[in-house]
């Protein structure tokens, strides 16, 4: 059987995409607290900022350093919800929220595809030829590898986040220092942009809200999320792939991913659409035990829109 760590939700006949400003959130007297993985000024403040952007109210936001204190902050009651990066179109998934969404479940309640423009950002007057020293987070520096990769001289450094690489820089940095981070950190911190879009293609990261932040879910909740713990992956996929066939489901994301420190065993993180409120869907997700050591069910929610971020002169 599937574990499942969210409730179920009805839907409708249509596939759309849906604004998350549609939610009918708990109240919308209660200032909701949404934990997120780094600082103000990166792109899971954002995130959080186009999610909620017709609320009265915005949420507070409750920074944490890791992603396992972004989950904790939710399960001890510090922060209502949490906004979680799962995957990026130019990098991939990321990996450790795939595992705490097994490990430590959170009901989803909906996703957005956040726009991503990364800017190299130094102090005021840094041109780009001074520039000897760059941080920022893992996934950002691949990212941006290839614009890296062509200056000349230059030392990377990873750090925990973006928008805290830009507050380092702005607390201690110097003339040959610069950080890859929003336009929103350079500006809330008073920085100056050196160079904007660093990425190459079409850089979107897909956030899951996480947590018990809505009254209910818009009638077209048409998408599943689950993890399949495999011990053949090979073997066993194609079984998969037929079984989800025969049941009709349309697959919108398979992913096989090396579980660490477990010999020859993987994670799959598999994507549907439909919901298991649809007998159907329900149907196929219950058989997938029969292929897997163990089926966590993630959630079932609404697709998400592409959005750009609107940036922000804040006091």
């Amino acid at each position: 059987m599937c574990s499942a760590s969210t409730s179920t939700t009805s839907s409708s006949s249509a596939i759309a995409p849906i604004r998350p400003s549609k939610w009918r959130l708990r109240s919308e007297a209660v200032s909701l607290a949404i934990a997120i993985q780094g600082e103000l000024g990166s792109n899971s403040e954002l995130a959080v900022r186009e999610f909620f952007s017709d609320r009265v109210s915005s949420p507070t936001i409750v920074p944490c350093r890791t992603f396992d204190e972004l989950f904790d902050a939710v399960h001890d009651g510090v922060a209502d919800g949490a906004m979680a990066p799962l995957e990026n179109s130019l990098a991939g998934s990321i990996h450790e929220v795939w595992r705490l969404l097994v490990e430590r479940p959170l009901p989803v309640f909906g996703e957005l595809r956040l726009r991503i423009t990364h800017c190299l950002i130094g102090l005021p007057g840094t041109e780009l030829g001074q520039i000897r020293h760059v941080r920022s987070h893992p996934q950002a520096l691949a990212q941006c590898e290839r614009f890296l990769h062509e200056l000349a001289d230059v030392e990377v450094e990873a750090v925990y986040d973006t928008a805290g690489a830009v507050q380092m820089l702005a607390k201690s940095g110097g003339p040959h220092d610069a950080a890859i981070a929003s336009a929103q950190a350079a500006i809330d911190h008073h920085m100056h942009i050196i160079a904007r879009d660093l990425s190459e293609g079409e850089n979107f990261t897909r956030f899951l809200l996480l947590g018990d932040v809505a009254a209910d879910q818009p009638g077209d909740c048409r998408k599943t999320t689950l993890v399949l713990q495999m011990a053949d992956s090979a073997a066993g996929m194609a079984a998969v792939m037929t079984h989800l066939q025969n049941h009709d489901l349309q697959v919108l994301k398979v992913e096989t991913h090396k579980r660490p420190g477990v010999p020859w065993s993987y994670d799959v993180y598999l994507e549907v659409a439909g919901t298991t409120s649809e007998t159907e869907t329900q149907a196929a997700i219950e058989g997938l035990h029969t292929f897997s050591a163990a089926c966590h069910l993630i959630g079932s929610y609404p697709m998400g829109q592409d959005i750009e971020p609107r940036i922000q002169t804040r006091s």
